[in-house]
């Protein structure tokens, strides 16, 4: 047996060996098994095509891990990041250090491009990313969006189309390249296709205008009948705290301890041990926990 592990460009052509390795875990029907899904994520991000990490046995894909490209931005300092998603070795294959050498050779890209490697990983991952080192920050607690009827001049509007986002797309850009924490860089081409055209999920995108003016727009999805889960925040500063009470009732936002105190009166931490691990691994320049806070849950929800 001698096992391969390259990365390359997305190839559309690779998509049945995607589908079958992924058809040894997920019923038919799951949209990893979907064509429209997989072409959507792995290669029409506008921030690039997906990098494919492929373990190969004998012309057999045995091994596979994307890696998401989004830039990010702050004061005087722009980074490509990769979000690590759908993570898979064939039963076949555990316990021969399929998943360690793929995870080494996502550290030698990340190194080589100067580039950034980000994830959520679950409870089944989480020690291997752990042994290999990967730079973790404080994990994402959950707390109650707590909603406020009149906050204080905000209205929220659903958004249909971006066109709508255009008037606050480039003060928040403005806003992100002097901020001392990273952010992603959103575009009006971004937002359209994370949350407007995804392919499986259904998100709100909520406009949130205070008296009149465009202040950002909040992103949730339903989770579990009559909850809600905040999936990204793009808010103007002052406004931050005070858009949470425009997000439907029973919706849960996590975020790290230091962040959730930032918005004390919006935000109501749940008593619950439900936490999300996160690392952010710069080799370069490693960043603190205050450099991420800001960086959501999107890394998790393809």
């Amino acid at each position: 047996m001698s096992i391969g592990v390259s990365i390359e460009d997305f190839n559309s052509s690779q998509f049945e060996q995607l589908a079958a390795l992924f058809a040894s875990y997920f019923p038919a029907g799951d949209k990893l098994l979907s064509r429209d899904y997989t072409e959507w994520l792995y290669a029409k991000n506008p921030y690039g095509p997906a990098k494919m990490v492929k373990a190969v046995d004998d012309g057999r894909l045995v091994g596979f891990m994307a890696m998401i490209p989004v830039h990010l931005v702050r004061r005087d300092a722009r980074l490509v990041a990769y979000y690590v998603v759908n993570v898979l070795v064939h039963p076949e294959y555990h316990g021969k250090h399929v998943f360690g050498r793929m995870i080494t050779a996502a550290k030698e890209l990340v190194k080589t491009e100067n580039a950034v490697l980000m994830g959520h990983p679950n409870d089944m991952a989480l020690k291997s990313w752990q042994r290999a080192r990967m730079h973790f920050h404080a994990s994402l607690k959950p707390s109650l969006a707590l909603p406020r009827l009149r906050a204080r001049g905000a209205r929220a509007h659903v958004v249909g189309a971006v066109s709508q986002l255009q008037s606050v797309l480039a003060a928040l850009n403005a806003q992100a390249l002097q901020a001392d924490r990273w952010n992603i860089a959103v575009t009006g081409d971004y937002v359209s296709w994370r949350y407007l055209a995804h392919p499986a999920n259904k998100y709100l995108v909520q406009l949130i205008e205070v008296h009149g003016a465009a202040a950002g727009f909040l992103v949730s999805k339903k989770v579990r009948p009559g909850i809600r889960l905040l999936v990204d925040q793009f808010m103007l500063d002052p406004y931050a705290a005070g858009s949470l009470g425009r997000l439907p009732w029973l919706t849960i936002s996590f975020r790290p301890e230091a962040s959730a105190s930032e918005f004390a009166g919006s935000l109501w931490p749940i008593p619950v041990k439900k936490q999300i691990p996160f690392f952010f691994t710069h080799y370069a320049q490693p960043s603190t926990a205050r450099d991420v806070m800001n960086l959501g849950l999107s890394a998790s929800d393809f």
